[in-house]
């Protein structure tokens, strides 16, 4: 998986969100792990836009960060 820096700081922003997110917003890089992570649970939806609650952001960031510091 090729992370540059920009991921990191989009993964760091993320980590503190405290309104809901677009899940098109989520670094290319990390896509997979998302989509691992966020299978069956609830997104919000406005028009053709799915968006993630913070809460689970904030877990899947901890994920993240859980899952890629042994590497």
């Amino acid at each position: 998986m090729l992370v540059t820096r920009q991921d990191i700081v989009k993964l760091k922003n993320l980590s503190t969100v405290s309104d809901i997110v677009p899940v098109d917003s989520i670094p290319d890089s990390f896509k997979t792990d998302f989509n691992l992570f966020f299978f069956g649970k609830t997104f919000l939806r406005k028009g053709s836009i799915s968006y993630a609650y913070p809460h689970d952001i904030k877990k899947w960031v901890k994920f993240l960060i859980d899952k890629y510091q042994g590497e």
